[in-house]
C-alpha cells in the first residue's frame, strides 16, 4: 500500500477505480476547483478536480474494508449495549 499523494485530474474521478489488474487507485476528498481565467497571462477559466490519491491492490482494499466492518460492528455493539444498560432499549 503506498502513501496518499495529491492528485489533479480535468474530470472528476471515481473515487475506487481499477487501473491494472489486481491494483486499485483508491481516492478521497475529491473537490471540484473552478479556475477565473487570467487575461494577462492568456489563460482560459477551467476547472479541475483535485484529491488525494494511492495505489492499493485488490487484497489490501478487501482487508481495510473487512477492518472496517468490524470496527463498524463493535462501534454498534457497544452503543446497544450502553443503551440497554441506560434503560432506553
Amino acid at each position: 500500500m503506498k502513501e496518499w499523494s495529491k492528485e489533479h485530474c480535468s474530470v472528476q474521478p471515481e473515487a475506487l477505480e481499477l487501473i491494472a489488474p489486481g491494483i486499485y487507485m483508491e481516492r478521497k476528498n475529491i473537490t471540484k476547483v473552478e479556475h477565473a481565467a487570467d487575461e494577462t497571462a492568456g489563460t482560459p477559466a477551467f476547472v479541475e478536480w483535485t484529491c488525494d490519491s494511492r495505489e492499493i491492490t485488490v487484497s489490501e482494499y478487501e482487508m481495510l474494508q473487512s477492518v472496517a466492518g468490524i470496527s463498524n460492528d463493535k462501534a454498534i455493539d457497544a452503543y446497544t449495549s450502553q443503551l440497554l444498560d441506560e434503560g432506553v432499549l
